[in-house]
């Protein structure tokens, strides 16, 4: 069982990753397919409807999808629903690798493929290739790793990993093993060796795909080079853009974090910037974010990690933060959370005395 030192390290981790709304949306969508609600899983986690996900939208904590996937198997009653997440059809409909994938030359373009645009809605790839002559491997390291809903990413990248070889053209003989860190073996092994197949072994050091490496550069029959090259050029479009704005974004929040107390107007972040306000504004806008979001994020951000640290009381925090008083700071973050900061310290297990 997790110390409470280390769930509120975990919590905290969760809290300032992002990744982008579309990793929300596809599993919502899953559900859908898969006939059951999604709209009741979305409101377990603060979320109206799939449409208030924007499939470009400004990125949201990882803690937000890791509340997903466990409304997810509570909605499915499945904690095994991760394996059917995985080869549902319903990942075919979002993102720009669909259509990579559909025309790619071979495996190893795929993965290539993965590596460089994964970025696009996460901060990694989710796997990563290895070869030692004639065997190659695909190691599996899920965003989430704890708790059900790290359980449940494993499952659905694992899943999505043995998809993406069978469409390689790959046979049982091609998987050569299959590893999981699982201790014991599932109660659902059956269903593991109905996707993986038989040779597979639990209690392992990682999650990882052995297989002929021969598949790597066989030329897939799907293959459309001017389709390819189409889906390459508009992924290789919005991760220019996505750069840029990245950029931009990551520039603010440091300026804003290295203020504290301070709170910089958006005339004295232009100028640190050297642009005018209006143009300033006019780029945040393009970002669909504006001065006093990121402003706000950065409050929230920092106040997480400090209450999930559980070091300072709250009337140091609230000063560190830039807030009036600490009752402006409860304020501020009950909007933010749905919590007072003494309520998420606690249920984050963090031991401080407010």
């Amino acid at each position: 069982m997790e110390n409470p030192q280390t769930a509120a390290y975990l919590a905290s981790t969760l809290c300032l990753m992002r990744l982008s709304p579309l990793n929300l949306k596809i599993l919502a969508y899953v559900l859908d397919v898969e006939g059951f609600n999604s709209g009741a899983a979305l409101r377990r986690c603060g979320i109206e409807s799939a449409d208030d996900l924007q499939e470009e939208g400004a990125w949201v904590p990882l803690e937000l999808f890791d509340r997903l996937m466990a409304a997810v198997i509570e909605e499915t009653g499945d904690t095994a629903f991760g394996l059917v997440a995985g080869k549902s059809i319903a990942l075919m409909r979002y993102g720009v690798l669909t259509p990579l994938v559909l025309a790619t030359p071979s495996l190893r373009q795929i993965l290539d493929d993965i590596r460089r645009f994964a970025v696009l809605a996460l901060d990694r790839s989710e796997i990563e290739l290895a070869e030692s002559g004639a065997t190659a491997r695909l190691l599996v390291q899920p965003a989430v790793q704890n708790g059900l809903s790290g359980h449940f990413r494993l499952e659905q990248v694992a899943t999505s990993s043995i998809q993406m070889l069978r469409f390689a053209g790959a046979s049982h003989a091609d998987i050569h093993h299959v590893t999981f860190p699982h201790t014991p073996a599932p109660e659902h092994e059956h269903r593991y060796a109905a996707t993986f197949g038989q040779r597979m072994s639990f209690g392992q050091k990682e999650c990882a795909i052995t297989f002929n490496a021969a598949l790597l550069d066989t030329k897939l029959p799907t293959h459309d080079p001017v389709a390819y090259m189409a889906a390459r050029t508009r992924a290789d479009s919005q991760l220019a853009a996505m750069k840029a704005g990245s950029d931009m974004a990551d520039t603010v929040r440091a300026w804003l974090l290295s203020a504290f107390p301070k709170q910089p107007t958006v005339a004295e972040t232009a100028e640190h910037l050297g642009m005018s306000e209006r143009s300033f504004r006019r780029h945040l806008s393009t970002l669909d974010t504006t001065h006093a979001d990121l402003s706000q994020e950065c409050q929230r951000l920092t106040a997480e990690r400090l209450l999930a640290e559980g070091k300072l009381p709250l009337k140091q925090i609230a000063e560190a933060l830039g807030f009036s008083s600490v009752h402006s700071f409860h304020r501020a973050f009950r909007r933010w959370s749905g919590l007072t900061p003494s309520e998420w310290r606690e249920s984050r297990g963090a031991k401080a005395q407010s």
